[in-house]
This record gives C-alpha cells, sequence and structure tokens, in this order.
C-alpha cells in the first residue's frame, strides 16, 4: 500500500511534469461562431501547445463539433463536458484544474471566439521563459501605434470600470482586466487557488488575480500586462446589461474583503509542520448514502482526509458524482482529500469516465500501486 502524504505549497515551487502549454477555451451554444480549422492549424503548427475545450452544457451543436476536433488530433485537443450550464467562471475552473492536475508547465485560457489571435499565447509563453520571476501574464487592449485593436465605446467604457474596482480589488496596476487571454506558470499555489469556485461571476479573472497575488505589495512582482497586438470585438458576446450591474455589485464584495481572501490563500502557500490527517474506510457496497455518512464524520479541525474504497465490490448510481462534490467541499474548506480505489476495471473505469482520478489524488490499492499522473481526458464534469 502507498502512503498518502500531505504535500505543502510554494508559490515558487513548479509542479509540471510535461514542456506543454494547454489552452483552455469555454464553451456555451458556440456552434455558429467556433473555427475549429483555426485551432487545429494552429495546434497542429505548434506541437507543445494543446487544448482543452470546455462545453458548458451548450443547447446546440457545439459538443459535436469538438468531439470532431478531438478526433481529428486526440494528442493535442480534449474535451471536458459540465454536466449542466454552470457559467463561464466554473467552466474554466475546472479546465486549468484538469491542466494543472495533469502537469502541463503553463496553462492558459482563451476566448472562444478568438477576438485575441491564437498567437498572442506564444507571446506570452516567450514572457514566462524569459522572466522566471514571472507566474501570470496577461492581455491589455491598450492600442497604441501599429496595434490593431478595435472595441466599441461601450466595451471600452465597462473595460475602464472593470479595470479600475480590480486595481482597487487587487492592489496591482492593472490597465484591462477582462481581455480574455491569460497564462499562468503551473505552480503549487495556482493550483491552491483554483480549488474554491469563484465568487465573482464572470468577473472572475480578477478574483484569481487576487487570490495569487501577495499580501505583502512589495511582493507583487509575478504578474506581467502585454499589451496585444491586435484584438477585434466579435458579435455574440453572451454578456448582458444584468450581468454587468451584478459584477459590479460583487466586485465590491471582493473589494471590501480582500484582505482576507488574500490571507486565506497566503496561508496555503505555506508548509504545515505537522498537518493532522483522518482515516476513513467504506464497506463492499458504496452507495451516494454511505459517502453522505463518511462526509457527515469529517472532523472540522483537519487537514487532510483518506477515503479508502479498496474493499468496494459493488456501485450505487451516480456515487462518484457525488464524491466529486464532497471532495470538492473539502478542498474548499482547505482540506487535502486523498482517495483508494480498488484495482477493479469496472470501478476504475466508472471513476475515470466520472473525472474522480483526473481532479483528485487516486491511488489504486493493490500488490503495485499507482498513481493516477497522466489522465488525457474525462467526459463530464460536475458543476
Amino acid at each position: 500500500m502507498t502512503n498518502l502524504n500531505t504535500h505543502g505549497l510554494d508559490t515558487a515551487s513548479p509542479v509540471y511534469q510535461h514542456d506543454r502549454t494547454t489552452i483552455i477555451i469555454p464553451c456555451y451554444n458556440e456552434a455558429n461562431r467556433l473555427h475549429l480549422e483555426a485551432f487545429l492549424n494552429f495546434a497542429r503548427e505548434n506541437p507543445k501547445i494543446s487544448f482543452v475545450f470546455v462545453d458548458d452544457g451548450s443547447k446546440d451543436l457545439t459538443i459535436n463539433l469538438l468531439c470532431g476536433a478531438m478526433a481529428a488530433l486526440p494528442k493535442q485537443i480534449d474535451v471536458l463536458m459540465m454536466s449542466r450550464n454552470a457559467g463561464k467562471a466554473e467552466a474554466v475552473r475546472h479546465g486549468l484544474k484538469f491542466a494543472a492536475k495533469r502537469g502541463d508547465k503553463y496553462v492558459a485560457f482563451l476566448d472562444a471566439d478568438l477576438a485575441t489571435p491564437l498567437n498572442a499565447i506564444n507571446d506570452f509563453i516567450s514572457v514566462a521563459e524569459r522572466l522566471d520571476n514571472i507566474d501570470v501574464v496577461f492581455g491589455s487592449r491598450a492600442g497604441g501605434l501599429g496595434r490593431r485593436v478595435y472595441r466599441d465605446l461601450h466595451r471600452k467604457m465597462i473595460s475602464l470600470v472593470c479595470a479600475s474596482m480590480g486595481r482597487l480589488a487587487t492592489g496591482l496596476a492593472l490597465k484591462d482586466t477582462q481581455c480574455g487571454a491569460k497564462l499562468f506558470r503551473n505552480t503549487s499555489h495556482l493550483k491552491a487557488c483554483l480549488e474554491a469556485p469563484f465568487t465573482a461571476g464572470w468577473l472572475f479573472d480578477v478574483e484569481l488575480f487576487l487570490r495569487i497575488s501577495n499580501p505583502n505589495r512589495q511582493e507583487r512582482k509575478n504578474f506581467f500586462e502585454y499589451p496585444v497586438i491586435e484584438w477585434t470585438e466579435v458579435p455574440g458576446s453572451n454578456i448582458k446589461f444584468s450581468d454587468v450591474i451584478k459584477g459590479g455589485l460583487k466586485m465590491t464584495t471582493l473589494i471590501m474583503s480582500q484582505w482576507k481572501i488574500r490571507a486565506q490563500f497566503q496561508d496555503k502557500r505555506k508548509t504545515p509542520n505537522s498537518a493532522s490527517s483522518q482515516f476513513l474506510r467504506s464497506g463492499e457496497n458504496l452507495s451516494i448514502q454511505s459517502i453522505k455518512s463518511m462526509e457527515a464524520i469529517i472532523c472540522e479541525d483537519i487537514d487532510a482526509v483518506t477515503l479508502d474504497f479498496s474493499r468496494v465490490k459493488t456501485l450505487g448510481p451516480s456515487v462518484f458524482s457525488t464524491l466529486t462534490e464532497v471532495c470538492e467541499k473539502m478542498l474548499a474548506k482547505g482540506k487535502e482529500a486523498y482517495i483508494q480505489l480498488p484495482d477493479d476495471s469496472a470501478i476504475l473505469s466508472a471513476a475515470h469516465r466520472s473525472s474522480l482520478t483526473a481532479l483528485f489524488d487516486c491511488t489504486v490499492q493493490n500488490s503495485k500501486p499507482k498513481q493516477f499522473k497522466n489522465n488525457q481526458r474525462f467526459s463530464v464534469v460536475e458543476a
């Protein structure tokens, strides 16, 4: 049996295993404006770049197109499916978690409409490669001589308001927070910052910056704002006026609670001296009720929970979806979740399809335990 240890978090600690950059593309009803040929051509020209398309519960034929793209380039394109429409923030978060979990060197996200061209990511990578103190490279639609940045007045005004509030929330000299192109160095701290769902709606990128930024103002030198060469307004945005009002209120909440949020994620950077843990074991029959019963006895004052399902022989319906939700709750509370699975092909297949093995630390319990380190894709993400 493999021992499961609690690992500390260090902002400077890289966790990547592959010299690869993965770009997350959130998609919701994009069938009529998703130019997949552009993504395929770019992937063929850049073998060290892969894509993860996250279908956020689309009601059109988006998923059909994405599956076709994955079939065309299975080594560079993955498709994740949200079980329901949960919004861009959750789609991006799950995609980033997936790429960071499998050990990609850089993880990024880009809007599906390609308002920011794909080659901007190569510019971002060059910055991160040259400046090893930079953990975040993000696009700015500042414009300027020779730059082809075209925005209407309405979007410019929204951008100015968002940037102003973003500066108040993060303490960073941001000029543009809503350019849909951002790249992150894969560190343990980034993984910790992706554990809990975002609360700021479509302004989630500002919240992520806040989580990543250091409480010490003098130490906030790991961000790089890169003026993009091209950016074009693409019709069909899903952002409504009501979303702008709600976003403003949520941003105000971020501003008011910025110290608490920053301190919360700063604490996760530190390596605990003596982490306490709890071990819970299931019987041979695993059901939703048994998972809920285990959840009910998890102690509040522990740092890590090991859930031992190595004796399980039969599964009830939707058990791994429920287990994923329970583990997400634990991560949101700052607890590490470790899962031990039986050496049973049917059970492992069900766990793999549910996304459990891609999102959490899972170990197969047999004479030669193995870690799930290089999962290439999973089909459904529970939102």
